[in-house]
């Protein structure tokens, strides 16, 4: 099972590295433009998804001006700051209202990351979506089910690739 597990999240990887490249470099532009404003990058995780708020957080490479969303957030927010949400799935209802009312409080940027199922439809308003290509367990069972859904392990590649592509910009900024 092991094997199948990790060829399976390889390939996995591989996709969001191929086909989300556009919109992880749009992200990390509009994350850097946060940063150089001086405003605040926020995280919010739903569920599984707080594995993000901590390696944003607390993790060995904090992101800069980062921190994590809170109740008392709402009243902080402002048009130069970014949120970035994550949910198990793009359509996940409760992330799509705390996006709608992120946009409503105070436009700011809004980035959300999750799986995309196929043949459902996403109506979140969020500037940029990154797909995790994560929607359902990669070990198939006898009896047809599946096992091992790296909905977490995929959205923290994602979350390192924004990272990463963010501190690239920022590094430019930094040298001039």
């Amino acid at each position: 099972m092991l094997k199948i597990f990790s060829t399976q999240v390889s390939g996995l990887l591989k996709a969001i590295s191929d086909k989300e490249e556009q919109s992880i470099e749009e992200s990390s532009r509009l994350l850097a433009q946060s940063v150089l404003s001086e405003g605040t990058v926020y995280f919010k995780g739903f569920d599984e998804m707080g594995a993000i708020v901590s390696e944003a957080l607390y993790g060995e490479n904090k992101f800069r001006c980062g921190t994590e969303f809170t109740n008392e957030s709402w009243s902080d927010l402002l048009p130069v700051d970014s949120v970035v949400v994550a949910s198990r799935f793009l359509n996940d209802e409760s992330a799509a209202a705390f996006c709608k009312k992120i946009k409503e409080t105070a436009d700011c940027h809004v980035i959300l990351i999750g799986g995309r199922e196929k043949d459902v439809d996403v109506d979140v308003p969020a500037d940029i979506m990154i797909d995790t290509k994560a929607v359902r367990g990669l070990v198939p069972l006898d009896d047809g089910s599946r096992l091992g859904f790296p909905s977490g392990l995929t959205a923290l590649f994602a979350y390192y690739a924004l990272f990463l592509t963010t501190e690239e910009i920022l590094e430019e900024y930094d040298e001039e």
